[in-house]
């Protein structure tokens, strides 16, 4: 291979590493690492590559580097660990179905497991670059897939299955396979793993749909809960105010009779009708309000003590379904550990400032804690109830949706309270 080839070939090899990097965005969502370390892996992925493919062009090494280096690639993001192993099968066998087409176009496609006589056309390079990274450009219209949020086992080992047989497929096809039977191989493979593709993007779409659909159910029951709370509220007042006159004259009858224990039994009958529908929450912000005063409605009715503090403004740029996720969350939490002790607390405390939003629950419980640990040792789930598996994730929903804004959220505890805080940081522009 002459110099004018290789710079060739590592020219698209560098393209390749791009069209990688594209299909990086397809299947993730969000990048943990930063830009220089993510620029740092990615030449990890072309360095070696380039490499074994220069000076040894061994198929079977030119395989192992390229899914080594892939797999690295791949811990740049926020995903599990299963997802980045399928990521790595499916975007080398996506390239590496370019990569076959080309070869036998070109007619020199022989190759075995330990030796290759690889085409050294440069126009064949050429085409493999620009045609990978067109194909990965084209595969952002999959939108959803990056969302996760079809967590299937079967589905995970169906798409593992499909990637790894098109690329046993391609292998021994560039070995056994005749030209032409090749390419239709090859062109089927790749309609397989589109076709893949799309049904996971489809899945996704229709999840998020579900998902969003129980969210805004969620928002118009809390709403709806919320103007009753305020009409019972208005109708409260009109019939204190048009019995006014006849609970004080009674009042002042058993007072003026010496009847003090039938005063204060009488006087502590109409506090109880007062509290009977309390508001909790009354700061004009209507998704705040729907959604703690609806929690907590039946609070009084189970000897739960409330102390509210908010501070919250009529609007604050923060998506209502957040907010559902984020306090509904909480206070289901909260609700659940006081309904398992006889102290039954539960403070609230709620402050916007200067574009920032603090949210703390404290609540009495067992002190029973059960720890899970996610990706990179990351506590995702604190349960206080044994042998569930689904216990735990409100909080993971909850640390999710603060991530949109850019917020934390922090876990703390002793013997006997529970604390959860929770900083967003108001969205200046929609994203």
């Amino acid at each position: 291979m002459d110099a004018y080839t290789i710079v060739v070939y590592l020219i698209s090899n560098f393209v390749i590493m791009l069209a990688y990097e594209r299909m990086m965005g397809v299947f993730f969502e969000k990048r943990r690492t930063t830009f220089v370390v993510y620029a740092l892996s990615l030449l990890f992925y072309f360095v070696p590559s380039s490499i074994a493919f220069l000076v040894w062009g061994v198929p079977v090494i030119n395989m192992s580097i390229s899914f080594i280096t892939l797999f690295i690639v791949t811990l740049n993001y926020e995903s599990s660990m299963k997802k980045r192993f399928v990521v790595m099968l499916s975007s080398f066998a996506i390239i590496a179905v370019v990569d076959v087409i080309i070869a036998a176009a070109f007619g020199t496609y022989q190759i075995g497991l330990t030796y290759s006589s690889y085409i050294n056309n440069r126009m064949s390079f050429i085409l493999f670059g620009g045609i990978s990274y067109i194909l990965a450009l084209l595969m952002r219209m999959f939108k959803d897939i990056k969302k996760g949020t079809v967590n299937s086992s079967v589905f995970f080992i169906m798409n593992l299955l499909i990637s790894l047989s098109s690329i046993v497929i391609l292998l021994f096809g560039f070995m056994y396979f005749p030209q032409m039977l090749l390419i239709i191989f090859t062109i089927a493979v790749f309609g397989i793993n589109v076709f893949m593709y799309h049904i996971y993007n489809i899945l996704s779409a229709a999840y998020e749909d579900k998902l969003k659909s129980a969210l805004h159910t969620q928002e118009r029951e809390y709403y709806f809960t919320q103007c009753q709370l305020m009409q019972e509220s208005v109708d409260r007042v009109k019939t204190i105010r048009h019995d006014m006159k006849l609970h004080l004259a009674t009042a002042a009858e058993y007072n003026a009779n010496g009847k003090t224990g039938e005063l204060g039994d009488y006087l502590l009958g109409l506090l109880g009708d007062i509290n009977a529908s309390e508001v909790y929450s009354g700061t004009g912000n209507i998704a705040f309000d729907s959604i703690i005063n609806f929690k907590l409605k039946t609070a009084a009715a189970d000897n739960i003590k409330v102390k509210i503090d908010i501070h919250m403004p009529p609007t604050f740029n923060i998506e209502v379904a957040d907010i559902v996720i984020i306090l509904g969350n909480l206070l289901d939490n909260a609700l659940e550990a006081v309904a398992k002790v006889k102290d039954k607390i539960i403070n609230l405390h709620i402050k916007a400032d200067k574009g920032n939003l603090f949210i703390k629950i404290e609540n009495t419980f067992d002190g029973t804690v059960i720890y899970t640990k996610g990706k990179d040792g990351i506590t995702e789930a604190i349960t206080t109830r044994k042998n569930s598996s689904n216990h735990g994730y409100g909080l993971k929903n909850i640390r999710q949706a603060a991530k949109k804004y850019h917020g934390h959220m922090e876990i703390n505890h002793d013997k006997n309270v529970f604390t959860v805080g929770v900083l967003l940081y108001e969205r200046v522009t929609a994203e």
